[in-house]
């Protein structure tokens, strides 16, 4: 510690370191805009803690008064009471008050310096530290001579430089480590604050995607009810046309049941398999009453998987297209059945038809079955491809085939999501397919 004495080396100790195509798109979109993540503004200055002054003149008073402190502590109160001249005090007191002032003038080069490369910085704060000390050598050398009368004294300027120089090297340390700690306090706080609000970004970003991706699934869901309800309107105005009333009001009956039951269900939410087959059920009883005799349903529903999640009006769509495909272009009808079975940790659900007697002459012919496979990939195809691409991403499969018997088979493969048992454990398995 060097500290303020008259006319010897002293010692110190303080220095200065987001609707999409139908009605109800409107409010989704809103919503979606309203939730995309807003851009923060950037910070206007890096040094923002470092304007206020409160910390610069707290150093001070606690640096300057530490070193007038340890001056008369160290070294003021060790004269003997012979030798201790009674002017001590007050020039101890007069030497720091100029360090004080001089250190003033230390701020501003150590402010502009502090942006350049570190050689230079460190070269101009040696070279700025170096005169302020010689300045308070000659001060506090000339007030002692006049105090004293010692003329002589100059020959220890060497001595009492070292002292001064020792003193401004060690409040510049300590002024330019108080300076770093705030910056890399400003820094910390800086990255807590950009770490807050690209985690309130990713929350709002995700909320959006989830918007846009419910409001796709209720588009692709309630697409299928116009697809399918125009069907059926052809169908009751061909049991019209030809006089068969009653089969035509039974169709209408079993019509409004089914869209009451489309109606009621979330297309969103994912239902379980035996609600999903009691709905294809429900649509095939409105094609019976078109078929009678000529439409068969085979039903292979494991008890194991009845009540595994998928989504709603999944295979709806899947027997439509056999009807469409196979029963109507068969006179003597055929068969539509429906397996589901577990396969690991997967579910597989299959829809195939007996086919009809124009696909097994082109399947004799050797012709192109792409063309036939095309012709019953409709929106209704086209839609439950969408929707599970929607809701699995890549965990899904979907392939359709011809059976060596006859007719087509559409195999789908989805995660087996089961509900909760009764210990309250999720059994939610998700394989890649």
């Amino acid at each position: 510690m060097v500290a303020l004495g008259a006319g010897r080396p002293i010692a110190t100790g303080l220095t200065s370191v987001q609707r999409l195509t139908n009605p109800m798109m409107s409010d989704i979109e809103i919503e979606s805009r309203a939730t995309m993540p807003q851009v923060p503004p950037q910070q206007a200055d890096p040094l923002v803690p470092l304007h206020s002054q409160r910390w610069f003149w707290k150093l001070q008073l606690v640096s300057w008064l530490g070193i007038l402190v340890v001056t008369f502590l160290s070294l003021t109160f060790w004269h003997s009471s012979v030798e201790w001249p009674r002017f001590e005090p007050a020039n101890t007191l007069f030497q720091c008050s100029v360090a004080f002032l001089l250190s003033l003038l230390l701020r501003p080069i150590f402010d502009i310096a502090w942006e350049t490369p570190v050689a230079l910085r460190t070269f101009i704060y040696l070279v700025a530290v170096a005169v302020i000390a010689g300045i308070w050598t000659l001060v506090r050398m000339e007030m002692y001579i006049r105090l004293t009368g010692e003329h002589s004294l100059w020959a220890e300027f060497g001595g009492w430089y070292y002292a001064s120089l020792f003193v401004f090297l060690f409040w510049s340390a300590l002024y330019c480590g108080v300076k770093y700690y705030l910056l890399l306090e400003h820094e910390h706080e800086k990255m807590l604050e950009v770490a807050a609000v690209h985690e309130r970004e990713q929350i709002k970003r995700l909320h959006a995607e989830a918007v846009a991706k419910e409001a796709q699934l209720k588009m692709l869901r309630y697409q299928l009810n116009p697809h399918f309800l125009f069907n059926t309107l052809n169908s009751i105005n061909a049991l019209i046309r030809f006089d068969q009333a009653g089969e035509a009001r039974d169709m209408v009956v079993r019509l409004s049941q089914f869209l009451r039951h489309s109606l009621t269900e979330d297309p969103v939410q994912k239902v379980s398999l035996e609600q999903e087959i009691n709905a294809v059920l429900l649509y095939l009883e409105i094609e019976k009453t078109r078929f009678a005799d000529r439409l068969q349903v085979e039903l292979d529903i494991p008890a194991e998987v009845q009540q595994a999640r998928v989504p709603s009006m999944l295979l709806q769509p899947l027997a439509e297209n056999a009807v469409k495909y196979a029963i109507a272009l068969s006179e003597s009808g055929g068969v539509i059945k429906v397996v589901a079975r577990r396969v690991g940790s997967q579910l597989e659900l299959c829809i195939c038809d007996s086919g009809s007697h124009e696909d097994s002459k082109e399947r004799e012919n050797n012709k192109d079955a792409g063309a036939q496979e095309q012709a019953s990939t409709g929106v209704g195809l086209a839609n439950v491809r969408e929707r599970l691409s929607t809701l699995y991403s890549n965990n899904y499969s979907l392939s359709q085939e011809h059976k060596e018997g006859g007719g087509m088979l559409v195999r789908i493969h989805l995660p087996l999501e089961l509900p909760a048992t009764r210990a309250g454990a999720t059994t939610p398995q998700e394989v890649p397919a």
